[in-house]
């Protein structure tokens, strides 16, 4: 069975009969879903393949980019374009309407980023990114061997403005990261804690550590999203684990491998996309995203 209830709820969140559908395969590391509602696909890595990868409303699989320069995590902004963290490049990424890309941040104070991960949109047009060393220490990741500039591994705040700031440096590995409301931010942390964390967030970018808000087993949250009614969706070394809104277990989708992440989409926004190690998947939802109005 796919679907696994810890509370009877978690059933009305699908459709009768709903069961992962693989959508692609032989990838090394599958990451970084987001939906582009403008180009009607959802775009994903493959980070270790150092490509990635683009699934269509009409059912086409499509290689996007190759070399990426290891693109990892994805989002859109508010304006609806592609935003990308390069850990090649150790930098935040905007794609242009010709197909180009252009460097949102690549330093702070001076000194080189290391290699952002993982990338959401605050509701004020903001974009939030983590910044672990995975694209340093790693080769088949773009390591390079280059030295970590910035004394610590921080969760980065790019304003509408295009000014940069670091209000969170308490974590060992930030990861995947979502806002479940405009005063909330979920940040996963890879590292040696293996948790994910509440910070109360301010208008003016401050952001203050609340406590642990959850933690999933097997394995560790990678990344993660929020629907409309609040509910949490995590990878996990399962599959995926669906969470109320204060962080309590309603249930889990079972895949194969691993789960590094996942994203709502498609035409009409309920289809969840997942990158599970070698393979990309989708399942049919109830629900959608959260969005900001």
């Amino acid at each position: 069975m796919t679907l696994h209830a810890t509370r009877p709820e978690f059933l009305d969140l699908f459709p009768a009969g709903a069961a992962p559908e693989q959508l692609g395969s032989g990838y090394t590391w599958a990451e970084g879903p987001t939906y582009v509602p403008a180009r009607a696909r959802v775009v994903f890595s493959d980070v270790r393949q150092n490509r990635t990868w683009a699934y269509t409303d009409a059912g086409e699989l499509l290689e996007e980019m190759n070399p990426s320069n290891y693109q990892n995590g994805h989002t859109i902004d508010a304006q609806g374009r592609l935003i990308a963290c390069s850990h090649g490049e150790r930098a935040l990424l905007r794609q242009d309407a010709d197909g180009g890309w252009t460097t949102l941040a690549s330093t702070f104070e001076g000194q080189r980023l290391s290699s952002p991960n993982d990338v959401a949109l605050h509701p004020d047009g903001s974009l939030w990114f983590t910044d672990p060393t995975y694209g340093l220490n790693k080769p088949e990741e773009g390591g390079r061997g280059e030295p970590m500039e910035v004394p610590g591994c921080w969760v980065y705040r790019l304003s509408p403005d295009g000014t940069l700031s670091a209000p969170i440096r308490d974590r060992d590995m930030p990861n995947g990261l979502v806002f479940a409301s405009a005063d909330t931010l979920l940040l996963a942390d890879t590292g040696k804690n293996g948790a994910t964390y509440r910070y109360r967030v301010t208008p003016d970018g401050a952001a203050t550590l609340e406590g642990e808000h959850f933690r999933v087993s097997p394995g560790k949250t990678d990344g993660l999203r929020v629907d409309e009614a609040g509910r949490i969706w995590s990878s996990a070394g399962d599959g995926v684990h669906v969470l109320t809104p204060d962080g309590q277990e309603l249930g889990r989708i079972a895949f194969p491998e691993v789960v590094a992440n996942v994203c709502f989409g498609g035409p009409d926004g309920t289809t969840l996309y997942v990158t599970a190690t070698s393979g990309f998947w989708r399942i049919a939802t109830r629900t959608r995203a959260l969005a900001w109005g």
